[in-house]
């Protein structure tokens, strides 16, 4: 992260899309100091989102009128703009050291091995990043995020038909770890990441400030069986998954050891969802509060799956 990062200052706009709402924000400062500018949220109408995943790209138009409609002269902010998880694939692959130029254009030949489109029909961005399978010396780890060209290409058109300008296109489950991290990563080694909420909840493994493994989880969590008004939510199946995760972490990164999970969304708080992980895991567990992560005065007014949204709008920070 460049020093310039901490000077820059002006309007910083995102748009979440989730399957309940859409999540609007816009901050204002830099690092150090970031005020919440505006906080908005519309119903997703039930159509344009399913499972995490675009099922009506043309069911946002009204939503997005909504938002614009809501704001003081419309979208004036160049927007970045979450969508669902499932709708872009994350991979971590191995190349031989190269700039970022010459291993997008390799990849255009090895693609179709990792993906299950042609990288002409995708919209593909790329990044290296550290990882602990990394062994050979003149290898480097570069994540890629494919998404399929058509699906940005309606996005585009859907923004450009309510005057909003895009910036950057990008999955909700990074924008939801970037603003769990922080500014500063306080990482040396492995984590995981779990953002719970009720249908769909993201798992992240993190290493030192790099996300080298995204989960989508479609369990849902439903109130317990057991009696009496404090049984709260029954988060068995989701522990199990997440179990599940550490094990295939445990044998994809030999030499990695996972110390702490972070858990967010709107059932990261919850102490019984802590306490179930910690018992089944054996690992310590620490909420995340994106607000004082950020140093943002904490809304009154509600402030659960807003991670995304916060993401979003810190990602030209860094």
């Amino acid at each position: 992260m460049g020093a310039s990062a901490f000077f820059k200052s002006h309007n910083r706009a995102a748009l979440a899309l989730h399957e309940d709402f859409v999540r609007y924000v816009e901050l204002d400062g830099d690092l150090s100091g970031l005020k919440m500018r505006r906080k908005l949220q519309a119903p997703a109408g039930g159509t344009a989102v399913k499972r995490d995943s675009l099922a009506d790209v043309g069911a946002l138009l009204p939503v997005f009128e909504s938002i614009g409609s809501s704001l003081e002269g419309g979208f004036k902010a160049p927007v970045n703009l979450g969508i669902p998880s499932r709708d872009i694939l994350i991979r971590v692959i191995e190349m031989p050291e190269m700039d970022m130029e010459n291993a997008r254009e390799a990849l255009r030949w090895d693609f179709e091995k990792f993906f299950p489109y042609a990288y002409a029909d995708a919209a593909v961005d790329i990044a290296r990043v550290d990882s602990p399978a990394q062994t050979e010396q003149d290898k480097m780890s570069v994540l890629v995020a494919a998404c399929r060209l058509r699906t940005v290409e309606s996005l585009m058109r859907i923004a450009a038909s309510v005057g909003m300008e895009l910036n950057a296109i990008e999955p909700l489950n990074v924008s939801m770890f970037r603003a769990g991290l922080g500014p500063v990563s306080a990482y040396s080694g492995g984590y995981l990441a779990v953002f719970a909420d009720k249908e769909v909840s993201q798992l992240v493994l993190g290493y030192r400030d790099n996300g080298i493994l995204y989960r989508t989880s479609l369990i849902d969590i439903p109130e317990s069986a057991e009696a009496g008004a404090e049984a709260g939510k029954d988060y068995g199946a989701l522990v199990r998954e997440i179990g599940n995760t550490l094990t295939f972490v445990k044998n994809q990164y030999r030499d990695l050891s996972v110390d702490l999970i972070m858990t967010g969304g709107g059932y990261g708080r919850d102490a019984g969802f802590q306490k179930a992980l910690e018992e089944a895991t054996g690992l310590k567990t620490l909420a995340v509060n994106v607000w004082d992560t950020w140093g943002i005065a904490e809304p009154d007014d509600g402030n659960n799956s807003w991670e995304a949204a916060i993401g979003l709008a810190v990602r030209d920070l860094l």
